[in-house]
């Protein structure tokens, strides 16, 4: 995949993702029950495809992948939950700092001066999603929301290391685990609204859409673009929130979504011209 594709596929996955914050909140269910659930939807969706590829071997990457990805999965859910949307959100994009560590020791990627720029400016952004104090949530759900930039970065990381396999093997096995690990709190959780149905259908299957596009655009980027340029997800997802359920964040939320909005388009403009590609 040239690196002009995955960066489109990259941007259009992360608008799509963006409405995953307006999802969970419209489901009428536990955040772990949420979690196992679409889960389940996401790996039937998956499953005829992965049966129609021809590489299907695991390996310690795929397994390390799935594993942040369910880690990911329960995270996101629960901070969203017991947090605001803009909280849960913001914090998994802290994942270009754990990256730019770990693809320096892993993959032997170097770190620019446009990334040290871009996180700098980045981190500021998201310090003020976190300090807004009309944010509202509790200390546990933002707790919680800090391991979603950590569980994201290992991602990343692992889809990064199968360039030669499959990566949406990591994707699948991810939400079979997740899956199986939330069938007790589905069963608990016991039935739910239409409406809630019609939005955990939803749920699993932009899980499984949009993440069988990121696995394959991510052969294409750099560990750090991988979580770079979907950005667009933290800066989108608190709007469609507040156009719908009236959640609306602070001064400093919208100020800090400003910076880092900035601070990803110059990035990936840079990233371009760097490539060839502008």
């Amino acid at each position: 995949m040239n690196h002009r594709k995955a960066v489109f596929m990259t941007c259009f996955v992360a608008l799509l993702w963006s409405l995953a914050g307006f999802n969970i909140k419209m489901i009428r269910w536990t955040p772990f029950a949420i979690a196992g659930g679409r889960s389940v939807i996401a790996a039937l969706i998956l499953t005829p495809i992965i049966l129609k590829s021809e590489n299907r071997r695991v390996d310690r990457y795929v397994l390390g992948g799935a594993l942040c990805y369910a880690a990911f999965n329960y995270c996101f859910n629960i901070s969203t939950k017991l947090a605001s949307s803009a909280i849960a959100i913001m914090m998994q994009y802290t994942a270009p700092v754990y990256v730019a560590l770990l693809a320096w020791f892993f993959l032997k990627e170097r770190i620019t001066r446009a990334d040290i720029v871009s996180l700098f400016f980045v981190l500021g952004g998201m310090a003020l999603f976190f300090v807004d104090e009309s944010s509202g949530g509790s200390m546990a759900g933002r707790i919680i929301a800090v391991l979603n930039g950590i569980s994201f970065a290992g991602i990343s990381i692992f889809l990064r290391l199968q360039k030669d396999g499959n990566p949406v093997m990591s994707m699948y096995l991810g939400n079979i685990f997740s899956g199986i690990l939330g069938i007790p709190f589905m069963v608990s959780a016991g039935g739910m609204d239409i409406l809630s149905v019609l939005f955990l259908l939803l749920a699993g299957f932009l899980c499984a859409f949009t993440y069988m596009l990121y696995a394959n655009a991510s052969k294409g980027l750099s560990a750090l673009e991988a979580v770079l340029l979907p950005i667009i997800d933290p800066v989108m997802n608190p709007v469609w929130v507040f156009l719908f359920m009236g959640e609306a964040p602070g001064a400093k939320s919208i100020i800090g979504a400003g910076i880092v909005l900035t601070a990803v388009t110059v990035r990936v403009l840079y990233g371009l011209r760097e490539n060839g590609q502008g």
